[in-house]
């Protein structure tokens, strides 16, 4: 269970802090053991009703009152213990280090104000227990009223007035309409608010007559079987359900009549917003799999339900997508003006920033112009709704405003209490801003969000993540051609209801020019996402409550941040957004901040890093990738022990003592340069915990040079290497010459390394290639490519992206050919060449069978240059390929060859069994460069001599 919760603050941690308390490590005094030994009894006491209110999203006054009173608690009381446990042995106190100093113990707890402050606490854990146990709130359960489902309009409603819905409509019928009898699901996945249901329903209009047996019903998201059958049933067979209800018959029973009624028949049914995959396997059950061409629709907002749904060769799933700017417009304006593109000019500016709001969210689109089509067209009237998006629409009196809020909320309120913390972060970023995915996860532990019984933090983050993802609440905007995702967002409408739902917990305050009537008394987590100057009076507020203040990230543009002493929660500090006004001086108190996990600055004026960083005892990760004038570390840095990411900018001259040093260091990119290569290589070995590492230049060997220790240094580095992929190196980003030497034996061991890049070229592919069985990711840059070097590649069992680039004098000879017998799993293939005459290789029928995406990078002049039939690439026999893009450089071409070069393209495509669906992207570079023919290809050779 992570420790730290929006809703339960920091219960979790608290309780286990208590413990270490009162463990063996620490020899309290009695006195100072027996007030733990209360808090601990008493938090303990507390933990299960707060996580059960934590949980539940309609609360009485006095629940929330209650729950909101302990969360604090928890976070005010783990403050304290921290403050003691730092000063005690700086959060790390060793096995008989206080039994030595028991005076020092007494003299912390009564000198630091400590026992003053234990004593204000207790009292208000003494109040909070007893308000418990006065208005019973174990037992209390007032009457909650029953509310309409936020979704059943959608299933009566028809889809009149809709735009973009006549494509998907036809797709899905197509794929139900297939001539076979086999039964068949098509699942619709997407978020909230994308219209799944009206499209469902608007498939069950048009095609359920044909269907001798149809319903549709939806799933609540804690599923009531036999409520959802008997829906079924009534719908079926009229009869049957009146002798169901006669009966009284038991779920068992409901199973067993609907699949005799529908065994024979050929059945139409639609279950709309399915949650959980025991859910779908629940439901199942009742329909027979009989073969009279029976087809099931299902909607959800989850991927992997839609897989789950979706698990016979001949289920189908449509992913929905939010709709383009055109027709949300149509949308839009259809709703108001009952016209396709009728807004007067005045009101064209602020319809354009309200549908940017929107997203392309039809949901959104259709209830913000519901609420427009009933007000005058007056600008300021619609610039207030616009400014109102999202939070600050609970003044507006309208259903459909509610409604549309709790559909969205839905998913929200389905995430396990893990997941809620987790996107309720989302809030510290600004609108549209682009959050790297990586750091948001280093945030969630830095912040105590991540808890996993083994393994890594980093991956339990990353499940954390993709299970956002699967949920259809997070949005991926960035995603290498290898597949890992750069960076991500929420959806406008999402991000609004995300700070609001903050705001109620007191997550995270968030300065972004929005008024506050007040500012909490205790700023948790503090987003700066505007002026400074906006904020006077709120900056002074962070200063009152900075002892409380857990994360601090800086977007905006701030005068100055506040000195930072007297920081003792703080957890994360990203100042990578103030990079203009930030020097030495801002950073100059850094070792104050005892607590810090997560460190992150930008700006070119920072030219050192200050001594006392070493003080920084729980540091976890420290980003200075953007920090390009500092030049070396201080040496205190070996003292961040629990350091396990480091990134420094390339040019940074990294200290080499460190790496005999710090052996929690899990990731260190991007090394340039180092102050003592011979020493660098050797003691490279010692990081036994390192996953990720990346050497950007050959300069880290440049310093052995003298005295020709150039030789044995890279030997050193080679053999460290090769010592740590016994371990748990997966991630491997060095220069061709490292690599060249690391992989040329041919049974070179890297169980683990999943992801490699080779920098800079090497001559040909290396031996010991073949035997990297792991690798799913691979970038190369070959000079010679022959089928000996494809072979190589071809004998990585688990690779499924490359990114290969050919670079060599043009030469004539045979072309490598891909076959059937290699890249079983591969699904994307970069592929670029440089003066090679010809495509470089080709592909045979049968090869690479999995292969989804085809990226060709040419030279038309060197493709059209060669002694054989060059252009036959083979595209056509890749029989997976569902994404096809070729950029061809016309630089000192003829019009001619760029044509026939396209035309091959084209020609292969005409040929290939997906042409129908097959994506093809062809686009030309450098064409202000190309030559009309060959004549004046050679008239200018001839003038430049």
């Amino acid at each position: 269970m992570a420790g730290v919760g929006a809703g339960t603050g920091a219960m979790n941690s608290l309780l286990g802090k208590l413990a270490a308390l009162l463990g063996d490590q620490y020899r309290l005094l009695k006195r100072i053991r027996k007030e733990v030994e209360f808090l601990q009894r008493e938090i303990r006491r507390m933990q299960a009703l707060l996580k059960t209110l934590a949980d539940m999203h309609k609360l009485e006054e006095l629940e929330k009152d209650w729950k909101c009173n302990v969360r604090e608690l928890t976070y005010d009381i783990e403050d304290c213990i921290d403050r003691f446990m730092d000063r005690l042995g700086k959060g790390d106190a060793r096995p008989g280090f206080v039994r030595k100093t028991v005076r020092r113990l007494k003299n912390l707890w009564e000198r630091h104000g400590i026992a003053t402050k234990i004593k204000d606490l207790k009292a208000r854990v003494i109040e909070e227990s007893q308000r418990r146990d006065r208005y019973k709130l174990d037992n209390y359960n007032p009457a909650r009223p029953v509310e309409i489902d936020p979704r059943l309009p959608a299933l009566y409603e028809e889809a009149k007035g809709l735009v973009a819905i006549d494509g998907p409509t036809k797709q899905v019928i197509t794929w139900l309409m297939e001539l076979k009898l086999e039964p068949k699901v098509v699942a619709i996945v997407g978020g909230g608010g994308l219209g799944k249901t009206t499209l469902a329903m608007e498939v069950y209009r048009k095609i359920g007559e044909d269907f001798q047996c149809r319903a549709s019903v939806s799933v609540s998201r804690r599923l009531d079987l036999e409520k959802l059958l008997k829906d079924i049933l009534s719908q079926i067979d009229e009869d049957e359900f009146s002798k169901c209800q006669l009966e009284g018959w038991e779920k068992e029973k409901l199973i067993r009549q609907m699949s005799t009624i529908l065994k024979g028949k050929r059945y139409f049914i639609v279950i709309d917003d399915i949650w959980k995959e025991q859910d779908w396997k629940f439901i199942k059950a009742a329909f027979p799999h009989n073969h009279n061409g029976s087809r099931i629709v299902a909607t959800t907002r989850i991927t992997k339900i839609a897989n789950s749904c979706c698990s016979n060769p001949g289920d189908q799933i449509y992913q929905m997508a939010p709709l383009n700017d055109v027709d949300s417009r149509k949308l839009f304006f259809k709703r108001i003006f009952h016209s396709d593109n009728s807004c007067p000019p005045h009101l064209e500016k602020v319809s354009a920033r309200i549908l940017k709001k929107c997203g392309g969210l039809p949901l959104a689109i259709i209830t913000i112009a519901s609420l427009l089509a009933n007000k005058p067209q007056d600008i300021d009237k619609w610039e207030r709704v616009q400014d109102c998006i999202g939070i600050d629409f609970s003044h507006e009196n309208d259903d459909s405003i509610k409604g549309m809020r709790d559909i969205l909320l839905l998913s929200f309120w389905d995430l396990p209490h893990h997941l809620k913390t987790c996107l309720l972060y989302f809030c510290i970023y600004p609108e549209d801003h682009r959050i790297p995915c990586e750091e948001l996860r280093w945030k969630w532990i830095a912040e105590g969000f991540i808890a996993t019984q083994w393994g890594y933090l980093d991956q339990e983050a990353e499940n954390y993540f993709n299970e956002l993802v699967n949920r259809s609440l997070i949005q991926l905007i960035d995603v290498d051609y290898n597949g890992s995702v750069q960076y991500c967002q929420v959806h406008d409408m999402v991000l609004d209801i995300i700070k609001s739902l903050s705001d109620e917990e007191n997550f995270a305050t968030v300065l972004s020019g929005r008024r506050y009537n007040s500012l909490p008394s205790r700023i948790r987590r503090l987003s700066v996402q505007s002026s400074g100057r906006e904020h006077k009076e709120a900056i002074h507020t962070i200063i009152k409550s900075k002892i409380h203040v857990r994360s601090l990230n800086v977007f905006g543009e701030m005068e100055k941040i506040p000195p930072l002493v007297d920081f003792h929660s703080l957890r994360v500090l990203d100042l990578g957004h103030a990079n203009w006004w930030l020097g030495n001086k801002d950073i100059k108190n850094i070792g104050s901040l005892p607590q810090l996990r997560y460190l992150r600055l930008h700006s070119a004026r920072i030219t050192e890093l200050p001594e006392e960083i070493g003080k920084l005892q729980h540091l976890e990760t420290l980003d200075l990738r953007e920090c390009n004038s500092i030049r070396t570390l201080p040496l205190t840095i070996v003292q961040l022990q629990k350091l396990a990411r480091l990134f420094i900018s390339r040019r940074l001259v990294l200290p080499a003592d460190i790496f005999g040093s710090m052996q929690a260091l899990e990731e260190v990119s991007d090394i340039g340069d180092v102050d003592n290569a011979l020493k660098f290589a050797k003691d490279l070995r010692c990081l036994r915990r390192l996953r990720k590492l990346s050497i950007f230049h050959d300069t880290t060997l440049g310093k052995a040079t003298d005295g020709g220790h150039e030789k044995s240094c890279l030997e050193l580095l080679v053999s460290s290497l090769s010592e740590l992929g016994k371990y748990k190196l997966q991630y491997l980003h060095i220069t061709g010459d490292i690599g060249v030497h690391l992989f040329r034996d041919p049974c070179c061991t890297f169980s683990h390394l999943q992801d490699l890049e080779l920098t800079t070229v090497i001559t040909e592919v290396p031996k010991g290639m073949a035997s990297l069985t792991s690798i799913v990711t691979l970038d190369i840059k070959v000079r010679i490519f022959d089928e000996e070097g494809l072979y190589r590649l071809m004998g990585m069992p688990s690779l499924v992206h490359l990114q290969l680039k050919l670079s060599t004098p043009s030469r004539v000879g045979r072309k490598p050919t891909v076959g059937s017998n290699g890249f079983k799993l591969l699904k994307v293939f970069h592929y670029k060449t440089q003066d090679i005459e010809g495509t470089g290789i080709a592909f045979a029928p049968g090869a690479m069978p999995l292969l989804r995406r085809l990226h060709i990078h040419w030279t038309a002049k060197d493709v059209m240059s060669g002694h054989y039939d060059s252009i036959d690439l083979g595209i056509e026999h890749l029989s997976s390929l569902a994404h096809l893009q070729v950029e061809t450089d016309c630089d000192a071409a003829t019009l001619g060859e760029v044509e026939a070069v396209e035309g091959s393209v084209e020609k292969a495509v005409a040929l290939h069994p997906n042409r129908h669906t097959l994506q093809v992207h062809i686009r030309r570079e450098y064409e202000y460069y190309m030559y009309e023919d060959h004549k004046e290809r050679e008239e200018m050779l001839n003038i430049l001599g």
